[in-house]
């Protein structure tokens, strides 16, 4: 898990890192507040996640990739409501919202899964 939470701070940094950079040099037109909790929420979101997989590998591996398969299904099903209610909600930016959360959702779901394929290797 500490592997994992380095490697998700330094990516968290970095993308607060590169939006600042862009927002304030690139497109500030397209700034919108929520975009630092875009990255909170995704970073908690995930780090919970992962801790939660992690408890599972260490009990049974080979229930592991059916609740593996369940645990991103709602995820991903809880990500989708997450975006819809913030559009329905929120008509400003809904652009730059959907362009932000997408990312953030590409980028954070690939660190989880090379960290996970990594944890199955070594349980194997």
């Amino acid at each position: 898990m500490k592997r994992f939470l380095v490697r998700s701070i330094i990516v968290s940094v970095s993308l607060f890192f590169i939006g600042w950079i862009v927002y304030s040099q690139v497109v500030p037109q397209y700034y919108h507040i929520i975009f630092p909790f875009i990255i909170i929420f995704f970073f908690l979101t995930t780090n919970i996640v992962h801790f939660y997989l992690l408890k599972i590998a260490d009990k049974s591996m080979p229930k592991f990739s059916a609740r593996f398969m369940v645990l991103s299904t709602l995820k991903m099903f809880f990500y989708l409501v997450i975006g819809i209610g913030y559009i329905v909600i929120s008509n400003v930016n809904v652009k730059a919202f959907l362009i932000n959360f997408l990312a953030a959702y590409v980028i954070y779901t690939i660190i989880e899964v090379a960290e996970i394929s990594h944890v199955v290797k070594v349980k194997k």
